[in-house]
């Protein structure tokens, strides 16, 4: 059995899934949240959004207690419903890492470009009706060839850089939002709702409900993760951890929002390029209190970015590891300790999403947002299940209220897998979106992958597979 270094505190659980959480969506798509909802809808429907999703993740940190495993939902799928169900769960959890990583390669061009004009360079080609320029590509093939060796090197290293993108965020988002606070205007805030043609509030709040599960969902980097933990870290503190990450992502990205907005009327807002920066400039004519928005903007791409590349390589480390694809995906570095085979396919792959360009971000959420939401009701039914199959087992953390909290946080769960099956087709008024065409060849590729390790996975004592998947739980 192919096993990783043990090297994460505490604290670096919470820097990997807070990066995670942040993300770079405040600032790259604020536009876009104003545009659906107006602020005081975009803060209801994140926030609303944000406290089921905070549900949901109490019973990830019981679950994750329980089975221990670098395949997280791959394993309590498999040990829930089967081996099929496993493996096509860890499936779509690397098809969620890996596009991610693709958002974060195209969005670092974007606020690049922002912070140092003309590094955009000249156009390359047309993708999905946008341009993608020589400068934005480049910088994103670059960092993401960066990232992969940093993390070839070992999650030691990885965890060390994260804890210092995560701390730099913190104190700069703490800056720039208090500046917001205290010098702008609420009369800027309104009207405070984007209405519909029919006048009402609610398609814009329940659009941003719906993607809820992608803007907090980074939260579960912890639970692919749980394999390196040290020895004196218990598991109800990283349970805590998870929590505390959305609980702090939720006041940080519904602070965005408003702060913002304060600074000048938001439909003029809306139509900047990157509106969180272009906020603070416009408002207190201070340029470098703009570049710190971008500087933080930065940092959390990076934060993410690296998050998204090491949960996509322990992904596909789990399923190779017991042949559910090809074993040389599962091969460690004889040096680092770290997945380096899976690390290097994760960063091929998104740099593949790379080159799609910058149209295909909300797209990118959408796809993620329906997978995500199928495995937390994969996640949330576990829960469930094991407290009746498994009710003397020792649980380090575990869900406040019970079964009536993870009823809560499943029926969530399924509202937004309905929410975010039905909105990308509603967008595209009659056309094929672009989402399940992604899917579709994600599940295409998975299925070769499949059937070519079909020989080996037969070979494969089915008693020693579980023991590897569920690890301590067995």
């Amino acid at each position: 059995m192919s096993t990783l270094r043990r090297d994460l505190s505490a604290f670096q659980f919470f820097a990997f899934a807070f990066g995670a959480v942040a993300g770079v969506g405040w600032a790259v798509v604020l536009g876009d949240w104003l545009r659906q909802a107006g602020p005081l809808g975009a803060v209801l429907g994140l926030a609303s959004g944000g406290l089921f999703i905070m549900l949901i993740g109490l019973c990830y940190g019981e679950v994750a207690a329980l089975i221990p495993a670098s395949g997280a939902e791959m394993a309590y799928a498999y040990e829930v419903v089967g081996e099929r169900a496993g493996f096509l769960t860890g499936w779509m959890m690397a098809f969620i890492y890996v596009v991610v990583g693709g958002f974060e390669a195209i969005s670092i061009g974007w606020i690049l470009g922002a912070l140092v004009p003309g590094l955009e360079g000249p156009v390359l080609y047309q993708s999905l009706g946008s341009e993608v320029r020589a400068g934005t590509l480049g910088f994103g093939l670059l960092g993401m060839a960066l990232l992969t060796w940093l993390n070839i090197r070992g999650v030691k290293a990885s965890g060390k850089a994260q804890d210092m993108l995560v701390a730099a965020l913190l104190v700069m988002a703490t800056i720039f939002l208090i500046a917001g606070f205290t010098r702008g205007d609420v009369a800027n805030l309104q009207p405070y709702f984007q209405r519909s043609e029919s006048g009402s509030i609610w398609p814009g709040v329940l659009a941003l409900f719906m993607t809820a599960s992608f803007w907090f969902g980074g939260f579960n980097v912890v639970p692919t993760m749980m394999e390196e933990k040290q020895s004196g870290t218990s598991y109800k503190k990283v349970g805590v951890m998870i929590v505390l990450a959305i609980a702090i992502g939720i006041v940080f990205k519904t602070g965005v929002v408003i702060s913002a907005s304060m600074t000048m009327p938001w439909k003029e807002l809306m139509t900047m390029n990157i509106p969180a920066a272009a906020a603070f400039e416009r408002a207190f004519g201070s340029v470098i209190l703009a570049k710190l928005v971008l500087v933080a903007a930065l940092m959390a791409l990076l934060a993410t970015w690296n998050a998204m590349l090491v949960c996509s390589s322990r992904i596909i480390f789990a399923l190779g590891r017991v042949h559910f694809i090809t074993p040389k995906l599962a091969a460690v570095h004889p040096r680092y300790g770290s997945p380096a085979a899976a690390i290097a396919f994760s960063g091929a792959g998104a740099a593949l999403v790379t080159l799609l360009g910058r149209n295909a971000i909300l797209p990118i959420v959408n796809a993620s947002s329906t997978c995500l939401a199928i495995c937390y009701i994969i996640t949330c039914w576990s829960a469930i299940k094991m407290r009746s199959t498994r009710p003397d087992a020792p649980r380090p953390f575990m869900v406040p209220g019970g079964k009536v909290t993870m009823w809560v946080a499943l029926a969530s769960a399924v509202f937004s897998l309905g929410l975010s099956l039905y909105q990308p087709w509603a967008d595209a008024k009659g056309k094929v979106p672009l989402e399940p065409i992604m899917l579709l060849i994600w599940a295409g590729v998975g299925g070769v992958a499949w059937f070519a390790a079909g020989r080996l996975r037969a070979g494969f004592d089915p008693v020693v597979r579980r023991e590897i998947i569920v690890g301590k739980a067995s």
